[in-house]
C-alpha cells in the first residue's frame, strides 16, 4: 500500500511542481508584457476610410511594425475633414486624409503631408448603362462626393480632359463613395467617380465604366499628414511612424498572398463578398503603392493649384508650405 501511495504521490508532486512553474512563467511573461506595454508611446491616427489606401496603417499595426518602433497606435475612422481638424487640435497626432490636408495647408493651416501611399487615385468614372462616352454627360448630373473632395476634383478633371467645361454639367455633393453609388443606383445622378472596390460592384451590376481616373489625373491618395509643430518638435516620432508605414507598404507589394489574405480579413471595408474580389483589388492597388513614399513636384504643384482654385489664397502657396518628404527620404534610404 505504501508503495502504491508513493508511486501515485510522486507524479502528483511532480505535476504540482510543473504547474506551479508554468503558472509562474505565465505570470512573469504577462508582467513583462504589461511592463513593455507601459513603455510604449501611445498615439492616435485618424483614417478617412478603411480602404486599400489606408491598408498600410492596419498592416503596420497588425504585423507589429508600430510596436517595433515602441509605439502603441490607435486607428480611428472618421470623416476626412474631421481627421485634419482633430490633428490640428492635437486630439490626433496623424491623419490619412492627405488631399484634405493639402486644402487646409493652402488655407494657411500648419499641416504638412509627410508620406504618400499612392499617386494614382483608385477611382473609375462609372455611368448609367445607357451612357457610353464622357461626351454624353453634357447637361447631365454627376455625383461629386464631398465639396472639395478628391472625387469632385476627379470629376472636373475628367470632364476637362474630354473637352467639357465643368459648368456644362451639374456636379452634386453626394457624400462618401458608397452613398454616391446609392445615388447612381437610384438614378439621382447619371455618372460618378467611384472608388475601388465599388467600381467592381457597379460593373458587375450592369453599370458602365467610362474612364480610369488614374489615367487622367495623378494625386496623393492616402498617406500621412501631421502638423508643422510635430515635425519640428518630435521628428523622432514622425520617423518611427514613417518607417513602420514604409515597412507595411513594402510587405504588401512584395507578398501577394499576404496582401490578398489581408484584404479578405476584417480590417478593410470592401463589401459583403471580399473573397470574390480580393485578388482583383490587390492586383490594382498593390502596384500603385509608392515604395519611396513621395510624389513629384509636378503633382505637388497640381494639387496646390486645384485647391487654390477653390480656396483662393491671398498669396501663392509653395510646395514646401504643404509637403515635407525629408523624413521619408531618409527612411527609405536606410530600409532594406
Amino acid at each position: 500500500m505504501a508503495k502504491v501511495r508513493t508511486m501515485t504521490s510522486v507524479p502528483n508532486i511532480t505535476l504540482l511542481f510543473f504547474l506551479s512553474f508554468i503558472l509562474g512563467l505565465f505570470t512573469a511573461t504577462n508582467a513583462h508584457s504589461a511592463d513593455r506595454s507601459d513603455k510604449l508611446t501611445r498615439i492616435r491616427m485618424g483614417l478617412a476610410a478603411r480602404s486599400t489606401t489606408t491598408m498600410p496603417f492596419f498592416v503596420a499595426r497588425e504585423r507589429g511594425f508600430f510596436r517595433d518602433e515602441g509605439l502603441e497606435v490607435e486607428l480611428i475612422v472618421m470623416q476626412a475633414i474631421q481627421t485634419i481638424q482633430a490633428t490640428l487640435g492635437n486630439s490626433l497626432q496623424f491623419a490619412s486624409a492627405t488631399g484634405t490636408a493639402v486644402g487646409a495647408a493652402v488655407r494657411g493651416a500648419e499641416m504638412r503631408v509627410v508620406l504618400a501611399v499612392t499617386d494614382r487615385p483608385s477611382f473609375d468614372l462609372i455611368a448609367q448603362p445607357s451612357i457610353t462616352s464622357v461626351q454624353q454627360l453634357r447637361g447631365k448630373k454627376i455625383g461629386g462626393g464631398g465639396v472639395g473632395s478628391l472625387a469632385e476634383t476627379l470629376a472636373r478633371q475628367i470632364l476637362i480632359a474630354h473637352g467639357i467645361r465643368p459648368e456644362e454639367v451639374a456636379i452634386l455633393a453626394t457624400g462618401p463613395s458608397y452613398v454616391t453609388y446609392l445615388a447612381l443606383k437610384a438614378k439621382v445622378v447619371d455618372a460618378a467617380p467611384l472608388q475601388m472596390p465599388l467600381t467592381f460592384t457597379a460593373q458587375d451590376e450592369g453599370f458602365r465604366k467610362l474612364v480610369d481616373a488614374g489615367d487622367i489625373y495623378r494625386s496623393v491618395q492616402g498617406g500621412l499628414a501631421t502638423t508643422k509643430t510635430m515635425l519640428s518638435e518630435q521628428p523622432e516620432l514622425v520617423t518611427k511612424v514613417v518607417r513602420a508605414m514604409m515597412r507595411a507598404i513594402r510587405l504588401i507589394k512584395a507578398d501577394r498572398k499576404y496582401g490578398i489574405d489581408f484584404i479578405k480579413g476584417p480590417w478593410l471595408d470592401i463589401g459583403k463578398e471580399p473573397d470574390k474580389i480580393a485578388a482583383r483589388v490587390y492586383d490594382i492597388a498593390a502596384p500603385a503603392l509608392l515604395e519611396n513614399g513621395i510624389v513629384s513636384e509636378e503633382i505637388q504643384r497640381q494639387m496646390i493649384a486645384d485647391a487654390s482654385l477653390r480656396i483662393k489664397p491671398a498669396q501663392p502657396v509653395l510646395p514646401e508650405q504643404v509637403f515635407d518628404f525629408s523624413i521619408v527620404q531618409k527612411v527609405t534610404a536606410t530600409l532594406r
